[in-house]
């Protein structure tokens, strides 16, 4: 191959000297280049799971102030839609209507105050019984007493008795915490930290009930418990339980 290096002089190219390369220089300059990126198959408009994620994350915002703010009834998808500046279909393709967004803001409340990417029986495996317990108790009641958490319970609570889904939505809710404590208290008594009980699932409701309902109640009413006061509760709460349960204290 040879390349010539030229001089430009009043728009006119001169060659002034060739440089010669070997023959194997034009073998590899025939060889076709190959594209080490990998091929990214994505149709016209599809979202990547990132981009989905974000957008079903801002949907459910705008569904939880919109519930919110105008309550159940009141509440449309057209509105959702609005808020999230997102179109009606880009809302109707993931949610058949209004019953199923709330249902997807309460799950996503509750995904929230459960650790990511853990088992709630992996979790009760560190610590002993009071330690563990008292953890649950705490996040159970922080998670009630947060302001739009207590906006959906007193939404729940003001409208079920006109759209009963919303009373079926709050025992979901319920008993996806109550799931939660139920696996722990399995596993704090496999290891011996806890007896048998002879209903372990209903054990799990009344833990709920005795470190959760006051805050639960008291942010309803808009006078939410102090932190000082939640810890003092869910304290006394967890120790009562513990007793009731048999449990022996650890040194």
């Amino acid at each position: 191959i040879h390349i010539c290096v030229s001089l430009s002089i009043k728009k006119k190219h001169r060659c002034v000297f060739d440089l010669a390369f070997p023959d194997w220089f034009d073998h590899m300059h025939a060889m076709p280049i190959k594209n080490t990126r990998p091929e990214q198959k994505r149709g016209p408009g599809r979202l990547t799971a990132s981009e989905a994620a974000l957008l079903e994350a801002r949907l459910l915002e705008a569904a939880e102030a919109v519930f919110v703010e105008q309550g159940y009834a009141r509440a449309t998808m057209e509105e959702i839609a609005r808020r999230a500046g997102a179109g009606r279909k880009t809302l109707y393709a993931r949610y058949a209507n209004k019953a199923d967004v709330l249902a997807a803001v309460v799950d996503r409340l509750m995904d929230q105050a459960i650790m990511p990417g853990q088992p709630a029986a992996a979790r009760s495996s560190r610590g002993d019984a009071k330690t563990q317990l008292l953890k649950t108790a705490r996040k159970l009641a922080n998670l009630s007493e947060l302001p739009h958490v207590a906006g959906i319970n007193r939404l729940i609570f003001s409208e079920a008795a006109q759209s009963p889904n919303l009373a079926s939505l709050f025992l979901h809710l319920h008993a996806r915490a109550a799931e939660e404590v139920h696996a722990s208290l399995e596993k704090l008594h496999d290891q011996g930290a806890l007896p048998r009980s002879a209903n372990s699932r209903a054990a799990a409701a009344i833990f709920i009930e005795m470190t959760a309902s006051l805050p639960r109640l008291r942010a309803l009413l808009g006078s939410p418990l102090s932190r000082k006061e939640t810890n003092e509760l869910t304290e006394v709460a967890v120790d009562i339980f513990l007793n009731g349960y048999g449990a022996k204290e650890s040194r």
